[in-house]
């Protein structure tokens, strides 16, 4: 049986959009023919709440994949469920809390396989950032068999602002993340992003996700083999 993919998404820093994408992201890959599990461990379980809602809302629409809601307050039971879902063929796609303080996030972020993590251009967020990579890379030196990559996304960003000075320091933040991972094409700031659910992707959505969404699959499924054949 083949076993998961799994990837995280995850940042200390709120309002940048984790929960959105990773919803959006869970549609576009179903949309790609992916089996998908969404675990949302996030305290204010929003997607899951979503999916509650969507239910009712979208009652011709058919449920695509399923969503868990999932404490991750004890670390033993995180240590569970990451085995768990180990086994799980297919794509589990885990919306990880803010708080870095939670022990929970320990055993969670060491069976990732990819982390997604959403940033803005805006000092508090790239600031925030830096610490949740460094705390990332201090947990790869701790343990030995921790193997997660990150994919770095910039969210909400808006291409009508900018000094020459800023786009400087956003140039140089890119450069300094991609030593740690593959950053994407730019997310950009839309009102159709905060239109979505849990059944699928919007058309306009899609041509907004898009570009970010398919380096993340290229690079993680580019290299499928598919009747027998590498694609």
């Amino acid at each position: 049986m083949n076993k998961s993919i799994i990837i995280t998404f995850a940042n200390q820093k709120g309002g940048v959009g984790k929960t959105t994408l990773c919803t959006l992201f869970a549609n576009y890959l179903v949309a790609k023919g992916k089996n998908v599990i969404v675990v949302d461990c996030d305290g204010q379980q929003t997607i899951y709440e979503k999916r509650q809602a969507d239910k009712k809302k979208y009652t011709d629409e058919q449920v695509k994949y399923n969503i868990q809601a999932f404490s991750i307050a004890n670390i033993d039971n995180v240590k569970n469920l990451m085995s768990n879902l180990r086994q799980m063929p297919g794509v589990v796609l885990i919306d990880a809390p803010g708080n870095l303080a939670q022990q929970g996030l320990i055993p969670l972020f060491a069976h990732t396989d990819y982390i997604v993590c959403p940033y803005q251009y805006e000092i508090t967020s790239i600031n925030s950032t830096v610490v949740f990579v460094r705390f990332i890379l201090r947990l790869k030196n701790e343990i030995s068999y921790m193997r997660s990559k990150f994919f770095f996304v910039v969210n909400k960003f808006d291409r009508r602002y900018g000094t020459e000075g800023e786009k400087k320091l956003w140039n140089n933040t890119d450069e300094k993340l991609g030593m740690f991972g593959s950053v994407t094409p730019k997310i950009d700031q839309r009102a159709e992003m905060q239109r979505y659910n849990t059944m699928g992707l919007m058309n306009s959505q899609t041509g907004i996700v898009g570009p970010a969404f398919d380096h993340i699959y290229n690079e993680i499924f580019g290299k499928e083999v598919s009747d027998g054949q590498e694609k």
